[in-house]
Protein backbone atom coordinates (compact mmCIF):
# COMPACT_ATOMS: atom_id res chain seq x y z
CA UNK A 1 0.00 0.00 0.00
CA UNK A 2 2.87 2.34 0.82
CA UNK A 3 4.33 1.48 -2.57
CA UNK A 4 1.21 2.74 -4.32
CA UNK A 5 1.16 6.07 -2.52
CA UNK A 6 4.89 6.50 -3.02
CA UNK A 7 4.35 5.87 -6.73
CA UNK A 8 1.61 8.51 -6.68
CA UNK A 9 4.06 10.96 -5.11
CA UNK A 10 6.47 10.41 -7.96
CA UNK A 11 3.75 10.71 -10.59
CA UNK A 12 2.63 14.05 -9.13
CA UNK A 13 6.19 15.32 -9.16
CA UNK A 14 6.60 14.25 -12.78
CA UNK A 15 3.32 15.12 -14.46
CA UNK A 16 2.77 18.38 -12.64
CA UNK A 17 6.33 19.26 -13.69
CA UNK A 18 7.00 21.22 -10.53
CA UNK A 19 10.67 20.29 -10.38
CA UNK A 20 13.04 18.55 -8.03
CA UNK A 21 13.44 21.45 -5.58
CA UNK A 22 9.73 21.92 -4.67
CA UNK A 23 9.24 18.17 -4.17
CA UNK A 24 12.38 18.07 -2.02
CA UNK A 25 11.08 20.89 0.13
CA UNK A 26 7.57 19.41 0.40
CA UNK A 27 8.75 15.95 1.41
CA UNK A 28 11.17 17.42 3.96
CA UNK A 29 8.39 19.48 5.55
CA UNK A 30 6.00 16.52 5.58
CA UNK A 31 8.67 14.34 7.19
CA UNK A 32 8.98 16.82 10.03
CA UNK A 33 5.22 17.29 10.49
CA UNK A 34 4.32 13.60 10.38
CA UNK A 35 7.32 12.69 12.54
CA UNK A 36 6.27 15.04 15.32
CA UNK A 37 2.60 14.06 14.99
CA UNK A 38 3.47 10.37 15.45
CA UNK A 39 5.01 11.14 18.84
CA UNK A 40 1.80 12.71 20.17
CA UNK A 41 -0.80 10.33 18.78
CA UNK A 42 -2.88 8.80 21.55
CA UNK A 43 -4.90 6.56 19.26
CA UNK A 44 -3.55 3.39 17.69
CA UNK A 45 -5.29 3.85 14.34
CA UNK A 46 -4.12 7.46 14.08
CA UNK A 47 -0.62 6.26 14.91
CA UNK A 48 -0.74 3.73 12.07
CA UNK A 49 -1.97 6.37 9.61
CA UNK A 50 0.76 8.83 10.61
CA UNK A 51 3.45 6.18 10.38
CA UNK A 52 2.14 5.20 6.96
CA UNK A 53 2.30 8.81 5.74
CA UNK A 54 5.76 9.27 7.27
CA UNK A 55 7.08 6.19 5.47
CA UNK A 56 5.51 7.37 2.22
CA UNK A 57 7.08 10.85 2.18
CA UNK A 58 10.41 9.44 3.39
CA UNK A 59 10.55 7.01 0.46
CA UNK A 60 9.64 9.77 -1.99
CA UNK A 61 12.26 12.04 -0.41
CA UNK A 62 15.02 9.49 -0.99
CA UNK A 63 14.12 9.18 -4.68
CA UNK A 64 14.19 12.96 -5.22
CA UNK A 65 17.51 13.30 -3.38
CA UNK A 66 19.23 10.81 -5.69
CA UNK A 67 17.92 12.48 -8.83
CA UNK A 68 18.88 15.91 -7.47
CA UNK A 69 22.41 14.87 -6.55
CA UNK A 70 22.97 13.09 -9.85
CA UNK A 71 21.86 16.05 -11.97
CA UNK A 72 24.01 18.49 -10.00
CA UNK A 73 27.35 16.74 -10.29
CA UNK A 74 29.75 16.20 -13.14
CA UNK A 75 30.92 12.92 -14.63
CA UNK A 76 34.09 12.71 -12.56
CA UNK A 77 32.47 12.92 -9.13
CA UNK A 78 29.02 11.49 -9.85
CA UNK A 79 29.84 8.05 -8.43
CA UNK A 80 31.17 9.30 -5.12
CA UNK A 81 28.41 11.83 -4.53
CA UNK A 82 25.78 9.18 -5.18
CA UNK A 83 27.44 6.69 -2.83
CA UNK A 84 27.74 9.39 -0.16
CA UNK A 85 23.95 9.36 0.01
CA UNK A 86 24.03 5.61 0.60
CA UNK A 87 26.75 6.01 3.21
CA UNK A 88 24.64 8.63 4.97
CA UNK A 89 21.74 6.16 4.96
CA UNK A 90 23.97 3.55 6.62
CA UNK A 91 25.13 6.11 9.20
CA UNK A 92 21.46 6.89 9.83
CA UNK A 93 20.82 3.24 10.71
CA UNK A 94 23.65 3.38 13.22
CA UNK A 95 22.28 6.60 14.72
CA UNK A 96 18.83 5.01 15.07
CA UNK A 97 20.39 2.09 16.96
CA UNK A 98 22.42 4.42 19.20
CA UNK A 99 19.46 6.69 20.04
CA UNK A 100 17.26 3.65 20.65
CA UNK A 101 19.83 2.25 23.07
CA UNK A 102 20.15 5.53 25.00
CA UNK A 103 16.47 6.60 24.94
CA UNK A 104 13.98 3.91 25.91
CA UNK A 105 10.83 6.10 25.89
CA UNK A 106 9.40 5.70 22.40
CA UNK A 107 7.82 9.13 21.94
CA UNK A 108 10.94 10.96 23.12
CA UNK A 109 12.95 8.74 20.80
CA UNK A 110 10.64 9.70 17.92
CA UNK A 111 10.94 13.44 18.63
CA UNK A 112 14.74 13.31 18.82
CA UNK A 113 14.98 11.57 15.44
CA UNK A 114 12.49 14.00 13.89
CA UNK A 115 14.31 17.08 15.20
CA UNK A 116 17.45 15.89 13.42
CA UNK A 117 15.76 16.90 10.14
CA UNK A 118 14.92 20.44 11.30
CA UNK A 119 18.24 22.09 10.29
CA UNK A 120 17.63 21.10 6.68
CA UNK A 121 14.25 22.85 6.71
CA UNK A 122 15.96 26.14 7.57
CA UNK A 123 18.04 26.28 4.39
CA UNK A 124 16.49 23.89 1.85
CA UNK A 125 14.51 26.80 0.36
CA UNK A 126 17.82 28.27 -0.86
CA UNK A 127 18.57 25.19 -2.96
CA UNK A 128 18.45 25.93 -6.71
CA UNK A 129 16.73 23.81 -9.30
CA UNK A 130 19.02 21.45 -11.23
CA UNK A 131 20.46 22.76 -14.53
CA UNK A 132 19.40 19.64 -16.44
CA UNK A 133 15.80 20.08 -15.30
CA UNK A 134 15.80 23.77 -16.27
CA UNK A 135 17.15 22.90 -19.71
CA UNK A 136 14.57 20.14 -20.18
CA UNK A 137 11.85 22.69 -19.41
CA UNK A 138 13.26 25.27 -21.79
CA UNK A 139 14.17 27.67 -18.99
CA UNK A 140 17.54 28.39 -20.55
CA UNK A 141 18.04 31.83 -19.02
CA UNK A 142 17.70 30.44 -15.50
CA UNK A 143 19.98 27.53 -16.39
CA UNK A 144 22.66 29.92 -17.68
CA UNK A 145 22.44 32.04 -14.52
CA UNK A 146 22.85 28.91 -12.42
CA UNK A 147 25.89 27.75 -14.43
CA UNK A 148 27.48 31.18 -14.03
CA UNK A 149 26.83 31.08 -10.27
CA UNK A 150 28.40 27.62 -9.99
CA UNK A 151 31.47 28.85 -11.89
CA UNK A 152 31.75 31.93 -9.66
CA UNK A 153 31.51 29.91 -6.43
CA UNK A 154 34.17 27.48 -7.64
CA UNK A 155 36.49 30.28 -8.75
CA UNK A 156 36.20 29.43 -12.44
CA UNK A 157 35.50 31.68 -15.42
CA UNK A 158 31.86 31.46 -16.64
CA UNK A 159 32.79 29.90 -19.98
CA UNK A 160 30.24 27.09 -20.03
CA UNK A 161 27.11 28.00 -21.98
CA UNK A 162 23.75 26.27 -22.06
CA UNK A 163 24.02 25.83 -25.80
CA UNK A 164 27.26 23.85 -25.26
CA UNK A 165 25.40 21.28 -23.20
CA UNK A 166 22.89 20.63 -25.95
CA UNK A 167 23.50 17.94 -28.51
CA UNK A 168 24.98 19.49 -31.62
CA UNK A 169 22.62 17.51 -33.85
CA UNK A 170 19.48 18.33 -31.92
CA UNK A 171 19.63 21.98 -30.98
CA UNK A 172 16.27 23.65 -30.70
CA UNK A 173 15.99 27.44 -30.64
CA UNK A 174 16.27 28.76 -27.13
CA UNK A 175 13.14 30.82 -27.43
CA UNK A 176 10.99 28.35 -29.34
CA UNK A 177 10.55 25.16 -27.30
CA UNK A 178 6.76 25.00 -27.17
CA UNK A 179 6.62 21.87 -29.29
CA UNK A 180 9.15 20.09 -27.07
CA UNK A 181 7.12 21.02 -24.01
CA UNK A 182 3.97 19.60 -25.58
CA UNK A 183 5.77 16.32 -26.29
CA UNK A 184 6.96 16.12 -22.69
CA UNK A 185 3.45 16.54 -21.34
CA UNK A 186 2.51 13.24 -22.97
CA UNK A 187 5.33 11.24 -21.41
CA UNK A 188 4.47 8.47 -18.95
CA UNK A 189 5.92 5.27 -17.54
CA UNK A 190 4.96 3.55 -20.82
CA UNK A 191 7.74 5.54 -22.50
CA UNK A 192 10.23 3.44 -20.51
CA UNK A 193 8.99 0.54 -22.67
CA UNK A 194 8.66 2.50 -25.92
CA UNK A 195 11.00 0.21 -27.86
CA UNK A 196 12.29 -3.34 -27.52
CA UNK A 197 15.69 -2.10 -26.35
CA UNK A 198 14.20 0.26 -23.74
CA UNK A 199 11.72 -2.41 -22.60
CA UNK A 200 14.55 -4.87 -21.98
CA UNK A 201 16.57 -2.20 -20.20
CA UNK A 202 13.65 -1.20 -17.97
CA UNK A 203 12.76 -4.80 -17.11
CA UNK A 204 16.38 -5.55 -16.16
CA UNK A 205 16.64 -2.40 -14.05
CA UNK A 206 13.42 -3.27 -12.24
CA UNK A 207 14.76 -6.78 -11.60
CA UNK A 208 17.96 -5.37 -10.08
CA UNK A 209 15.94 -3.06 -7.84
CA UNK A 210 13.78 -6.00 -6.76
CA UNK A 211 16.58 -8.49 -6.02
CA UNK A 212 18.65 -5.80 -4.32
CA UNK A 213 15.86 -5.06 -1.89
CA UNK A 214 14.83 -8.70 -1.49
CA UNK A 215 18.36 -9.86 -0.79
CA UNK A 216 19.11 -6.92 1.49
CA UNK A 217 16.09 -7.50 3.73
CA UNK A 218 16.27 -11.30 3.65
CA UNK A 219 19.79 -11.12 5.05
CA UNK A 220 18.91 -8.28 7.44
CA UNK A 221 15.77 -9.92 8.82
CA UNK A 222 17.55 -13.25 9.07
CA UNK A 223 20.30 -11.64 11.17
CA UNK A 224 17.98 -11.36 14.19
CA UNK A 225 18.39 -15.10 14.63
CA UNK A 226 22.03 -14.48 15.52
CA UNK A 227 21.00 -13.54 19.08
CA UNK A 228 22.76 -11.01 21.29
CA UNK A 229 21.88 -7.37 21.84
CA UNK A 230 19.38 -6.19 19.23
CA UNK A 231 20.71 -2.63 19.31
CA UNK A 232 24.27 -3.79 18.65
CA UNK A 233 23.04 -6.04 15.85
CA UNK A 234 21.24 -3.12 14.22
CA UNK A 235 24.30 -0.91 14.61
CA UNK A 236 26.51 -3.53 12.99
CA UNK A 237 23.97 -4.03 10.20
CA UNK A 238 24.49 -0.40 9.25
CA UNK A 239 28.25 -0.50 9.79
CA UNK A 240 28.90 -3.41 7.42
CA UNK A 241 27.31 -1.50 4.54
CA UNK A 242 29.92 1.27 4.58
CA UNK A 243 32.83 -0.82 3.20
CA UNK A 244 30.60 -2.27 0.48
CA UNK A 245 29.82 1.25 -0.74
CA UNK A 246 33.50 2.25 -0.67
CA UNK A 247 34.57 -0.80 -2.65
CA UNK A 248 31.62 -0.28 -4.97
CA UNK A 249 32.77 3.30 -5.66
CA UNK A 250 36.29 2.25 -6.58
CA UNK A 251 35.01 -0.55 -8.81
CA UNK A 252 32.40 1.63 -10.52
CA UNK A 253 34.95 4.30 -11.44
CA UNK A 254 37.64 1.85 -12.48
CA UNK A 255 35.71 -0.94 -14.22
CA UNK A 256 32.35 0.68 -14.97
CA UNK A 257 28.77 0.37 -13.73
CA UNK A 258 27.87 -2.80 -15.65
CA UNK A 259 31.14 -4.56 -14.87
CA UNK A 260 30.60 -3.87 -11.17
CA UNK A 261 26.88 -4.62 -10.88
CA UNK A 262 26.86 -7.89 -12.84
CA UNK A 263 29.79 -9.56 -10.99
CA UNK A 264 28.38 -8.39 -7.65
CA UNK A 265 25.06 -10.07 -8.36
CA UNK A 266 26.77 -13.21 -9.65
CA UNK A 267 28.98 -13.36 -6.56
CA UNK A 268 25.97 -12.86 -4.29
CA UNK A 269 24.10 -15.61 -6.10
CA UNK A 270 26.97 -18.08 -5.91
CA UNK A 271 27.57 -17.31 -2.21
CA UNK A 272 23.90 -17.89 -1.40
CA UNK A 273 23.79 -21.18 -3.27
CA UNK A 274 27.04 -22.41 -1.70
CA UNK A 275 25.45 -22.08 1.75
CA UNK A 276 23.31 -25.10 0.85
CA UNK A 277 26.29 -27.45 0.68
CA UNK A 278 27.85 -26.25 3.95
CA UNK A 279 27.47 -28.82 6.76
CA UNK A 280 25.19 -27.57 9.54
CA UNK A 281 27.91 -28.05 12.15
CA UNK A 282 30.20 -25.56 10.33
CA UNK A 283 28.35 -22.41 11.40
CA UNK A 284 31.28 -20.04 10.85
CA UNK A 285 31.52 -20.86 7.14
CA UNK A 286 27.75 -20.43 6.74
CA UNK A 287 27.93 -16.99 8.40
CA UNK A 288 30.89 -15.97 6.19
CA UNK A 289 29.03 -16.98 3.02
CA UNK A 290 25.89 -15.23 4.23
CA UNK A 291 27.79 -12.00 4.91
CA UNK A 292 29.53 -12.33 1.54
CA UNK A 293 26.15 -12.59 -0.16
CA UNK A 294 24.84 -9.54 1.68
CA UNK A 295 28.04 -7.61 0.97
CA UNK A 296 27.86 -8.35 -2.78
CA UNK A 297 24.15 -7.58 -3.11
CA UNK A 298 24.63 -4.36 -1.14
CA UNK A 299 27.11 -3.22 -3.79
CA UNK A 300 24.56 -3.83 -6.56
CA UNK A 301 21.79 -2.26 -4.49
CA UNK A 302 23.84 0.88 -3.89
CA UNK A 303 24.89 1.08 -7.53
CA UNK A 304 21.46 0.77 -9.14
CA UNK A 305 20.29 4.22 -8.01
CA UNK A 306 23.07 5.97 -9.92
CA UNK A 307 22.98 3.48 -12.79
CA UNK A 308 19.26 4.10 -13.33
CA UNK A 309 19.78 7.87 -13.33
CA UNK A 310 22.42 7.50 -16.04
CA UNK A 311 20.43 5.06 -18.18
CA UNK A 312 17.41 7.37 -18.62
CA UNK A 313 17.04 10.92 -19.96
CA UNK A 314 16.16 13.99 -17.93
CA UNK A 315 12.52 14.04 -19.05
CA UNK A 316 11.76 10.66 -17.41
CA UNK A 317 14.69 10.26 -15.00
CA UNK A 318 12.69 10.84 -11.81
CA UNK A 319 9.98 8.54 -13.20
CA UNK A 320 12.54 5.80 -13.86
CA UNK A 321 14.06 6.05 -10.38
CA UNK A 322 10.60 6.27 -8.82
CA UNK A 323 9.33 3.18 -10.63
CA UNK A 324 12.53 1.35 -9.69
CA UNK A 325 11.99 2.36 -6.09
CA UNK A 326 8.48 0.94 -6.41
CA UNK A 327 9.96 -2.45 -7.38
CA UNK A 328 12.35 -2.05 -4.48
CA UNK A 329 9.40 -1.74 -2.08
CA UNK A 330 7.83 -4.83 -3.64
CA UNK A 331 11.03 -6.69 -2.78
CA UNK A 332 10.92 -5.42 0.80
CA UNK A 333 7.29 -6.57 1.11
CA UNK A 334 8.11 -10.05 -0.22
CA UNK A 335 11.24 -10.41 1.96
CA UNK A 336 9.52 -11.26 5.29
CA UNK A 337 7.46 -13.98 3.62
CA UNK A 338 10.62 -15.33 2.02
CA UNK A 339 12.30 -15.48 5.44
CA UNK A 340 9.36 -17.54 6.77
CA UNK A 341 10.17 -20.20 4.16
CA UNK A 342 13.04 -21.21 6.45
CA UNK A 343 10.42 -23.17 8.40
CA UNK A 344 10.12 -25.46 5.37
CA UNK A 345 13.86 -25.68 4.78
CA UNK A 346 16.43 -23.57 6.63
CA UNK A 347 18.31 -22.63 3.46
CA UNK A 348 15.31 -22.03 1.19
CA UNK A 349 15.39 -18.18 1.50
CA UNK A 350 19.08 -18.10 0.52
CA UNK A 351 18.44 -20.48 -2.36
CA UNK A 352 15.68 -18.27 -3.77
CA UNK A 353 17.78 -15.11 -3.45
CA UNK A 354 20.83 -16.88 -4.91
CA UNK A 355 19.06 -18.20 -8.01
CA UNK A 356 17.37 -14.86 -8.73
CA UNK A 357 20.57 -12.89 -8.16
CA UNK A 358 22.53 -15.16 -10.50
CA UNK A 359 19.94 -14.92 -13.30
CA UNK A 360 19.60 -11.14 -12.95
CA UNK A 361 23.39 -10.83 -12.89
CA UNK A 362 23.54 -12.47 -16.31
CA UNK A 363 20.81 -10.14 -17.65
CA UNK A 364 22.72 -7.13 -16.32
CA UNK A 365 25.58 -7.93 -18.68
CA UNK A 366 23.34 -6.84 -21.58
CA UNK A 367 22.86 -3.31 -20.21
CA UNK A 368 24.89 -0.46 -21.75
CA UNK A 369 27.88 1.00 -19.94
CA UNK A 370 27.45 4.58 -18.71
CA UNK A 371 30.85 5.27 -17.15
CA UNK A 372 32.17 8.58 -18.47
CA UNK A 373 28.99 9.31 -20.41
CA UNK A 374 27.17 12.63 -19.94
CA UNK A 375 23.57 12.55 -18.77
CA UNK A 376 21.13 12.23 -21.66
CA UNK A 377 18.26 14.64 -22.23
CA UNK A 378 16.05 12.84 -24.74
CA UNK A 379 14.74 9.31 -25.20
CA UNK A 380 16.67 8.99 -28.46
CA UNK A 381 19.96 9.80 -26.73
CA UNK A 382 19.20 7.35 -23.92
CA UNK A 383 18.32 4.56 -26.33
CA UNK A 384 21.56 5.14 -28.24
CA UNK A 385 23.69 4.49 -25.14
CA UNK A 386 26.15 1.69 -25.83
CA UNK A 387 25.24 1.45 -29.52
CA UNK A 388 27.17 4.32 -31.07
CA UNK A 389 29.92 6.79 -30.16
CA UNK A 390 28.85 9.75 -28.09
CA UNK A 391 28.17 12.81 -30.25
CA UNK A 392 28.56 15.33 -27.46
CA UNK A 393 31.57 17.59 -27.68
CA UNK A 394 34.40 16.20 -25.56
CA UNK A 395 35.36 19.74 -24.59
CA UNK A 396 31.87 20.21 -23.14
CA UNK A 397 32.35 17.11 -20.98
CA UNK A 398 35.60 18.51 -19.63
CA UNK A 399 33.94 21.83 -18.88
CA UNK A 400 31.06 20.05 -17.12
CA UNK A 401 33.53 18.24 -14.87
CA UNK A 402 35.47 21.39 -14.07
CA UNK A 403 32.31 23.32 -13.27
CA UNK A 404 31.02 20.78 -10.78
CA UNK A 405 34.09 19.04 -9.37
CA UNK A 406 34.17 21.40 -6.37
CA UNK A 407 30.37 21.55 -5.95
Amino acid sequence: MTTGVERLFDELGHFKRIGRRPVLMATSLCQFIFGVTVAFTGNYYLFVVMRFLLATVSSGYLVVVFVYVTEFTGIKVRTWTSMHVHAAFAVGIMVVALVGYLVRVWWIYQIILTLSTSPFLLYCWKFPETPFYLMAKGRYKEAQELLDTMAYINGLPPTLKVSDLQDGCDRTPLKDNKQAMEVEKRLSMLDMFGSLKMAGRSATCWAIWFIGSLGYYVFSLGSVNLGGNQYINLFLAGAVEVPSYLIGCFAMDRFGRKKTCAPALLLGGVACMLIIVVPQDVEVLAIVLSMTGKFAIAIAFGLIYLYTCELYPTIIRSLAVGSGSMMCRVGSVVAPFCVYLADIWIYLPQLIVGILAFIIGILTMFLPETLGEPLTSTLEEAEALGSKPNTKNTEVNALEMNQSIKA
